[in-house]
């Protein structure tokens, strides 16, 4: 009787690794690449941020940010998939954000759901995902802005 539940497990597991892979989710690769990218970014943006600002320096102005922070706290994260870096000023709080265009319906979008896992692994109230980089401006349905606040005034 052992052997042949033996060989029934031996035969499943056969079938699962062999079909195993007709289950991956091309998507969900691209989303996991996306967030990885995006979180690694986001993490050397705020390290260089926080690297000035314990020199003694001043937060950077929103003009010739990256004069300011790189090479000197840093070097500048790579592009993410297709999207653009950018640091903002506003009365409420600095910002870094990673925005563009998606490339398909934003709700199965991989790069919307990455940007939209890393809320996660971001402290809540000072990451959001809108349309516009610090939840500012009406930008066309079809972009996106993941903001992370770096300083934030109480709303």
């Amino acid at each position: 009787m052992n052997i042949i539940q033996a060989i029934f497990a031996l035969a499943l597991m056969g079938m699962v690794v062999a079909g195993g892979i007709q289950y991956v989710n091309p998507s969900a690769m691209a989303k996991s690449r996306v967030a990885s990218q995006a979180d690694s970014g986001f993490s050397v943006l705020e390290g260089a941020y926080r690297s000035r600002q314990a020199s003694g320096a001043a937060a950077p102005a929103a003009d010739g940010w990256q004069a300011a922070l790189f090479p000197v706290f840093g070097t500048m994260p790579a592009a993410v998939s297709g999207l653009s870096w950018s640091y903002g000023v506003q009365v409420e709080g600095n910002w870094f954000c990673l925005s563009g265009p998606l490339s398909g319906a934003s709700a199965g979008d991989p790069v919307m759901g990455a940007l939209t896992f890393l809320a996660t692994r971001r402290p809540e109230g000072l990451y959001e995902v809108t349309r516009s980089c610090g939840g500012v401006g009406g930008e066309p349905a079809g972009t996106v802005a993941a903001t992370l606040w770096m300083q934030r005034a109480a709303r």
